[in-house]
């Protein structure tokens, strides 16, 4: 198969200049709105969304894709997703109407990130930054969510490259398996839409890139699911080898339909990738990917395998992520009668988790959010040097959020080993935050004597802002005496949180944003329950800045009542000015910034990098 190369460029590239509405929030942005495939096949019936070039709104194409569902999601219904990307250099209003209705509730997640949005008229402006990645349910509907992706601008066609345009395009080699020579770069435009997979295996240093889409929709999970595993996992939508450093690098493409995994190998790099394949069961994210980042999934299936360290020689780190998944684990850190490669790590860092796990099963056929399941027949088996750190999980869990366990694979077969032997170290668990409860007790649990769980760390590990100490263990862990070395967070003491933006002046008006400050004027803001501060936090750290003040003054932090006399940050007319502060909250978990200009107004930012308790 010859894909064609780089005709002329169908992108639509915008100047985002500061206009009346916005000029509080906005600096001058570049920005990329993509054209759609040319027809409206895949266009969403649902929403319309528009981005804001400083003068007018600019409609953006957004794409619409429904399944029979056989997950937990809405199962035997037809649910879709809808979604588009653009490219931003920096912050944009962007603009969401619902088709033939008007827009009365909205919930953007990740809630970490204090999305500003208004609702006005009926419909919704949200403020993204570039590498957001926003989920939106619309007036409770969550069968049909719409996912906006602020990218960087597309980066440029490399020379050389295969190059696919806008348009609906089906591989016709091999049954719709793109089969890459070594080296080759595919390009894979705003607005191209490729049915079809892609199978490295044997080859080296291919690069998947660009804002286009991949669907696998040409085949069904169920249409597949009877193959031997080594046929099946060639349905993945990139599969390959599972060894070596020199596998394929993906970036900037949205794969939509998986029937089997989504990536199966074949990747060492997965970049600002967007997965949505939430319909069916098996469609995993990714197995044996060595390095993933900014990267989001909503899928039918285990999202990650922290438990695949090494399997491409290489320690495994999965960083600055967002998503969910219908059913299975979302980290699975260990599976029954698989053994990990020794002599590498795992490190998961930053990552906002959605979830739709089901109890259905019933114990034990539990999935929880960390899985290690250890059934091996060897002592000297399991999983070791595991961190997950930065995690923060939406709502309510109806399983249990953490499984350590040696346990027998409980459907049995030719994996099933009883007793499940083997012997685990060095889990640490580290600013984890669950917003609400989880229905069943998490468990850490050895089998016996000789085969177990060893230096676990449970470091500012939260449920619904309380966190898991020795004394209170009991209420949220289920722990076996064949655990050693637990340990938790010294208390009391700092905890810190991956940076967050909570107060910007310069937004629209809203609860953490516009009206500047004014001068001798008070506001209070309330901060748990915001950018992971939880109930009960006692004070912040943070940093202070000033910008665009139009007299000079001082500004002070508090937690209310009498304002003290002293100042966390003092500047002039026409300064931007920072300061770190720590600063004690109420009793209600508030703020109070004072203005002490004389005259005037300034904006006020507030940044938060960690809480005490």
């Amino acid at each position: 198969m010859v894909l064609a190369r780089r005709s002329s460029d169908m992108s639509i590239v915008l100047t985002l200049s500061v206009a009346a509405l916005f000029s509080a929030a906005i600096c001058a942005a570049s920005v990329e709105v993509y054209p759609g495939p040319g027809i409206d096949t895949y266009k969403s019936n649902l929403y319309t969304v528009e981005v804001f070039n400083g003068s007018n709104w600019i409609p953006a194409y957004v794409y619409g894709f429904s399944r029979s569902s056989v997950t937990y999601w809405h199962t035997g219904t037809n649910p879709s997703v809808n979604f588009l990307t653009f490219g931003t250099t920096s912050q944009v209003p962007v603009r969401v109407t619902k088709t033939g209705g008007s827009i009365t509730s909205i919930d953007v997640s990740p809630h970490s990130k204090n999305i500003p949005v208004q609702l006005i008229a009926g419909q919704a402006v949200l403020t993204l930054n570039q590498l957001n990645k926003v989920w939106i349910t619309v007036n409770g509907d969550d069968a049909n969510p719409l996912f906006i992706f602020a990218d960087p601008p597309k980066p440029p066609v490399p020379a050389g490259a295969t190059y696919v345009g806008p348009g609906i395009m089906t591989i016709p080699q091999n049954g719709g398996h793109y089969q890459p020579r070594s080296g080759e770069i595919i390009y894979l435009d705003g607005g191209a839409w490729v049915r079809g997979n892609l199978d490295v295996t044997g080859t080296s240093n291919v690069q998947l890139m660009g804002p286009g889409v991949l669907s696998g929709e040409l085949w069904t999970s169920e249409s597949i699911s009877a193959y031997p595993f080594d046929i099946w996992v060639k349905f993945a939508m990139v599969t390959g080898d599972w060894t070596g450093g020199d596998a394929a690098i993906v970036s900037g493409v949205t794969i939509v339909d998986a029937p089997a995994y989504n990536f199966f190998g074949g990747a060492h790099t997965v970049s600002n990738v967007k997965v949505l394949s939430p319909w069916f069961y098996s469609t995993d994210g990714f197995q044996g990917v060595s390095h993933v980042d900014q990267r989001f999934i909503f899928n039918g299936d285990n999202a990650f395998a922290p438990g695949a360290a090494g399997v491409q020689n290489d320690n495994l780190t999965i960083t600055h992520c967002f998503g969910g998944t219908t059913e299975n684990s979302v980290f699975t850190g260990g599976y029954y009668g698989f053994e990990a490669v020794k002599g590498y790590s795992a490190l998961v860092d930053d990552i906002d988790i959605k979830t739709y796990l089901s109890d259905a099963g019933g114990p034990p056929l539990l999935a929880s959010v960390f899985q290690v399941y250890v059934d091996n027949n060897d002592p000297n088996a399991g999983y070791s040097n595991q961190t997950y750190q930065n995690i923060r999980i939406e709502g309510n869990v109806s399983t249990p959020l953490l499984e350590l366990k040696n346990t027998v694979y409980p459907w049995g077969g030719s994996l099933a080993v009883n007793p499940p032997l083997g012997n685990s170290y060095n889990f640490v668990f580290r600013n984890i935050s669950l917003e609400g409860t989880q229905k069943y007790l998490s468990q850490i649990k050895g089998w016996d004597a000789s085969n177990g769980f060893h230096n676990v760390v449970l470091d500012n590990f939260r449920f619904n802002g309380v966190v898991v100490t020795q004394a209170n263990l009991s209420q949220y862990f289920d722990v076996n005496s064949y655990v050693s070395e637990l340990s938790f967070t010294p208390i009391p003491g700092l905890y810190t949180l991956t940076p967050c933006r909570l107060i910007d002046t310069r937004l629209p008006a809203g609860q953490f944003g516009a009206p500047a400050l004014a001068a001798g004027a008070n506001r209070v803001f309330t901060v748990v329950g915001q950018c992971g501060i939880p109930a009960g936090a006692k004070a912040i750290s943070s940093n202070v800045t000033i910008t665009q003040p139009t007299a000079p003054g001082h500004v002070i932090l508090f937690p209310g009542g009498i304002v003290p006399g002293v100042s966390n940050l003092n500047f002039r007319a026409g300064q931007t000015r920072a300061n770190n502060a720590i600063v004690p909250l109420s009793a209600t978990g508030s703020v109070s910034v004072t203005d002490g200009q004389s005259s005037g107004t300034t904006h006020f930012i507030l940044d938060v990098n960690g809480y005490f308790q």
